[in-house]
């Protein structure tokens, strides 16, 4: 897929975006880069930085600028560390993208309390905590742009999933309180409510649940099922950008027609 924005569409912009390295987050990170974005990728791990990196070779071939940091967004503590190192060395931050997220496919009898406070954690209070610092450097600009990824799921169900798609709900619901709560200050909060997009995760439910059924998955015609990870790049880019002043509080689906479906 092609980026619809022009190279300048986030020029000198310093845009962050957490779990950058892989999946959706690596169309993303690559999109805003197209767009002229400075990218500021974080991932969780030591293991996971080979991600990183792999996304940082291609956006800084193509021309781009990139660089990672590491950071467990499940521990509050990382998260106002990484934010103030951030800050220290690019000098401030102009958009954040909390797309990191978990999903561990788990029947609901089965999920632990480590799994559901893990999930809570990583796919709620990091955003929390990184939205609150990254909101103290931006309100003395009067501008700024958050983006959260949350899902359709949250308003659909989803199987095995009671403890992901809760998570997320409430990612919804931090997008438009946050929203509410920060009008005035010039910093904009939108959410993307993702459908399913063509990551390894998905691949391998579709696979799952076609081995369990017995059936071959079937395509819907028209618009096709799975996205792609720059489908979300280019909602975000349009959230972060000039072209969205007007937008703030907004849930916007980016789904294939999941939610009509």
């Amino acid at each position: 897929m092609s980026n619809v924005y022009s190279s300048e569409a986030l020029k000198n912009r310093i845009v962050v975006v957490t779990g950058g390295g892989r999946g959706i987050g690596s169309g993303i990170s690559k999109v805003v880069a197209a767009a002229g974005g400075e990218v500021v990728i974080i991932y969780p791990t030591d293991a996971e930085q080979v991600h990183a990196d792999n996304v940082i070779t291609e956006i800084t071939s193509a021309g781009g600028k990139a660089s990672a940091y590491r950071c467990d967004i499940g521990v509050r503590s990382e998260c106002v560390s990484v934010i103030a190192q951030i800050i220290k060395d690019k000098g401030r931050i102009d958009a954040l993208v909390n797309n990191a997220g978990i999903c561990d496919f788990t029947p609901f009898e089965e999920i632990t309390p480590e799994i559901w406070e893990r999930h809570l954690a990583v796919n709620l209070s990091g955003p929390f905590y990184l939205s609150q610092a990254v909101v103290n450097d931006m309100k003395p600009r009067k501008k700024g742009a958050i983006v959260n990824i949350s899902t359709v799921s949250a308003y659909r169900g989803g199987d095995r999933q009671v403890h992901y798609i809760a998570s997320k709900g409430g990612l919804s619901s931090l997008t438009t309180a946050l929203a509410h709560e920060i009008v005035e200050t010039g910093i904009r909060v939108n959410a993307i409510l993702c459908g399913g997009v063509a990551t390894d995760i998905n691949i391998q439910q579709r696979a799952d649940r076609e081995r369990q059924t017995g059936k071959p998955w079937q395509e819907r015609p028209g618009v096709r099922s799975l996205g792609l990870p720059e489908d979300l790049g280019n909602a975000v880019v349009y959230l972060i950008s000039d072209a969205s002043a007007w937008v703030t509080g907004s849930l916007v689906s980016v789904d294939g027609g999941a939610l009509i479906s």
